[in-house]
């Protein structure tokens, strides 16, 4: 499928709550610092080229406006593997799925595995795994075989699996219930729907439509809606409008799961009442904006320009500073960050790795 911004992504990992795993470990142990021994930065995971073996975690020092290396490969050395899709901090312990390594890394705050596990069909094909979210002491992610896998964080152990539909992708969790976006790969991008999981009974209960292909983009915001943004069917000049599909982010409310329109949108951040948006389609490369959308009153205000951007990839908050970080991913060399504070004004710029996809913050 074809994505200006790339086909990887942030999705806010939200630590809400719902009731399912035991959550001993997450209530018990109490949070180490990140390796930066500042209480203020974030994860930045590099996904690498597809392929290459190259996936990386380094740590941002927000206070200090320092980047580390690959965090991973010093813990450990070795790589993180092909792929790094996404990354996930929920008590003592971080999380990465490694979608061409068919695993799931879990590590210390260090980066240190304490726990390697691979992903197989009961054929023993490998599995891709996709995203994440965490909630009441488990983890929960997707994969490529069409399912939502329960990680229980104190035992380590996959403790159920429930199939959703094709290609499901980002996720998030809200009012007791998993939101599981649809994609339907094979469909190119067809799919229309996303997946509701009830966790306490761990079974799907029915679907939800949206516009077409949900992908990178699901999370809970502060306001407690769902939000999910659908990547459209990559218009192009040549369809007559009323064919075409635009990519937009959409609201449920996970009380009544109803569906609304709030705005065009490709990658979508949110932090209090503002939602930070990067907005691009592909064939339309002159309507690419990157502006704040005012969630109580609608208004949107332009927030920086992408003129400057080779591929923005990912976009972050900062939940402490309300910074907001926009990655710069061309092909074939290493991402550029640029940090802004909430009105737009860059702060600091800063070389990451190779397709930087994903910001995960440390506010202890």
């Amino acid at each position: 499928m074809k994505n200006y911004w790339y086909k990887t992504a942030l999705a806010a990992v939200v630590l809400g709550l719902c009731a399912a795993c035991n959550d001993d470990d997450e209530e018990t142990l109490p949070p180490t610092l990140p390796p930066s021994e500042t209480t203020h930065g974030c994860y930045v995971l590099n996904t690498g080229n597809w392929g290459g073996n190259d996936a990386t975690i380094q740590y941002f020092d927000a206070e200090n406006f320092s980047i580390g290396g690959d965090l991973f490969g010093s813990a450990n050395g070795t790589e993180l593997g092909d792929l790094g899709q996404d990354l996930c901090l929920y008590g003592s312990k971080l999380y990465a799925t490694v979608s061409g390594s068919s695993k799931l890394e879990v590590m210390d705050r260090d980066c240190k595995v304490i726990k390697t596990i691979s992903l197989t069909a009961d054929d023993g094909t490998p599995v891709e795994p996709r995203y994440m979210t965490a909630c009441g002491g488990c983890v929960y992610f997707t994969a490529y075989d069409g399912t939502v896998s329960r990680l229980d964080t104190a035992s380590l152990e996959v403790t159920g699996r429930v199939a959703v539909g094709d290609h499901p992708e980002a996720l998030t969790n809200a009012n007791g219930k998993l939101y599981v976006n649809l994609s339907d790969y094979y469909g190119n991008g067809t799919g229309k729907s996303v997946a509701v999981v009830d966790v306490a009974s761990f079974t799907k209960v029915k679907e939800i439509p949206v516009k077409q292909n949900p992908y990178t983009v699901c999370f809970t915001g502060d306001d407690s809606y769902v939000y999910v943004v659908s990547n459209g069917n990559y218009a192009t000049p040549e369809m007559p409008e009323s064919q075409r599909v635009y990519a937009t982010l959409q609201r449920i409310d996970p009380v009544t799961d109803t569906v609304e329109d709030v705005c065009r949108a490709t990658y979508a951040v949110n932090h209090g009442n503002k939602m930070y948006i990067l907005y691009s389609e592909y064939y339309f490369p002159e309507e690419k904006r990157a502006f704040a959308l005012d969630l109580q009153t609608g208004a949107e205000t332009d927030f920086i320009d992408l003129d400057d951007f080779s591929s923005p990839n990912a976009i972050g908050v900062n939940p402490t500073t309300g910074d907001v970080y926009v990655a710069d991913a061309p092909y074939g060399v290493n991402s550029t960050v640029r940090v802004y504070d909430a009105q737009g004004n860059l702060k600091n710029t800063f070389e990451a790795g190779y397709s930087t996809s994903k910001f995960v913050f440390v506010t202890e």
